[in-house]
């Protein structure tokens, strides 16, 4: 009998033992800087960017290469990442909108499951217009959309000079920094320090400014590059050499922003090794949308001519259906992953990552979301193919809604563009007026109208004329 029960004893202890295993809860980092173009990492076979940290952690996980900001300027993607639905349901269809309060965000889901919170960075998401001022106070309370630990604030682009609003809305100096990204990551991890300390699982979203503003670089990463050495894009050839070089000048600013990201994602995952959770972390690394860097957009570059305009206003863009802008960089690193160092060319839309980190996170996804979960590429190595990401904006009083198929991108409404990608990777040749492109883009047109039919999206009586 004493046999036996220490017998029962023992499977008890195993069956619990593997349900705990099974159970445990992931902690989430989402690290989302501010206008990182896809292929300005070295894992993406950019040979020109440093970016050792970022190779590493696409090494440990999963890179999709053919992510998408479904919007590709700031708000409508922030609130898209939020909410897990379009623009067009959202109602955040370009800058300078709030999302209202009644949506329900990550920090409110993942509050709900137990999890403990927190944000830094910028938020961009309460409707302060370009003309306000540097920053923006978020007040306690639904404006904060159920992120508990907060030292978020609505925009600003001014790195140097580090800062943050006490609980009464007035700003205070950090002292000992020189660049807003490093205190941010401090306080990320002093976050998941005291979080880790008590056992209590913490979803934590990290949202740094650059390389959206590549002037407020510090010195030592602008040092690694020679603007001398960059090559400059298809489309520019006509440009005075003195504006050349002032393009050159950008690229070297911009790649030494994306190298200083790095540094602080290398921080970060050191942080997480000493702090004993990197085995249970699920690091999620995206951008907002790609900057088009002055290329293949020869319309963009003669309009610059012709007025000229300053080279990083004009050369310098997002918000248009252009795969320099709308393609951004995904790694997803954790546990549980199949096959490390994958690299996906399944589509994947903006839509689609909160349900994806829901999904890993093992929380059910609502069935008002209008993405789908890549998670089965994370944990199996392989997952849904989508044929078609659909994509959209309205800026500035122009809209476009545009599909793309990974090889073909068309966009109808105010821009007008038919680009195949695979025979023409600089998208200088707009085939869209093209005869012998017609049928092509004519069975596009099908897709696209279908894609905002079944997205409900109000603009297709516009489409359909």
């Amino acid at each position: 009998m004493k046999l036996k029960s220490i017998l029962i004893l023992a499977v008890t202890a195993l069956v619990f033992s593997s349900c705990n295993e099974r159970k445990t809860t992931p902690n989430v980092l989402i690290i989302q800087p501010d206008q990182h173009r896809a292929d300005v990492m070295g894992c993406a076979g950019n040979a020109m960017v440093i970016t050792p940290n970022l190779d590493i952690l696409a090494a440990s996980g999963i890179r999709f290469s053919n992510a998408a900001s479904a919007s590709p300027v700031c708000c409508p993607f922030r609130a898209t990442m939020q909410t897990g639905l379009y623009i067009h349901e959202h109602g955040v269809v370009e800058n300078g909108i709030q999302l209202k309060h009644e949506f329900k965000t990550i920090g409110e889901i993942f509050s709900e499951n137990g999890y403990a919170t927190g944000y830094i960075g910028k938020w961009h998401l309460e409707g302060f217009l370009p003309d306000e001022p540097v920053g923006g106070f978020i007040e306690p309370g639904k404006a904060r959309q159920g992120w508990q630990e907060w030292l978020g604030y609505e925009k600003s682009h001014e790195f140097l000079e580090v800062w943050k609003y006490n609980e009464n809305g007035e700003k205070e100096r950090i002292e000992g920094y020189d660049w807003e990204p490093a205190w941010q990551t401090d306080m990320a991890l002093d976050f998941i320090k005291r979080k880790t300390k008590y056992r209590q699982p913490w979803c934590y979203y990290l949202a740094y400014g650059p390389p959206h503003k590549p002037e407020q670089c510090l010195p030592e990463f602008l040092e690694k590059y020679d603007p001398a050495a960059f090559e400059l894009p298809a489309g520019t050839e006509n440009l005075p050499e003195d504006k050349k070089q002032e393009l050159r000048e950008i690229l070297q600013m911009y790649y030494a922003q994306v190298t200083a990201v790095d540094h602080e994602v290398g921080r970060l995952a050191e942080g997480l090794k000493q702090l004993g959770v990197d085995g249970n972390t699920i690091i999620v690394y995206v951008s907002d949308h790609g900057d088009v860097l002055g290329s293949h957009n020869e319309d963009i570059v003669q309009k610059y001519i012709e007025t000229n305009r300053n080279v990083n206003n004009t050369l310098r863009t997002k918000g248009k259906p252009f795969s320099t802008a709308f393609r951004i960089p995904l790694i997803i690193s954790g546990p549980g992953i199949k096959n490390p160092g994958q690299v996906s060319d399944a589509l994947v839309s903006s839509v689609d990552l909160l349900p994806t980190i829901l999904d890993l996170a093992d929380i059910e996804i609502p069935g008002y979301m209008q993405g789908k979960s890549m998670g089965d590429w994370y944990r199996e190595g392989e997952g849904p193919e989508q044929p078609y990401l659909y994509m959209g904006l309205h800026k500035n009083q122009n809209a476009w809604r545009a599909v793309w198929d990974g090889q073909y991108l068309l966009s109808m409404l105010d821009y007008k563009l038919f680009y195949d990608y695979f025979a023409d990777p600089d998208e200088v040749n707009n085939l869209y007026n093209d005869p012998a492109s017609e049928e092509k883009r004519k069975e596009l047109e099908s897709v696209l109208k279908g894609l905002a039919r079944d997205t409900g999206d109000p603009i297709l009586p516009r489409l359909e004329e």
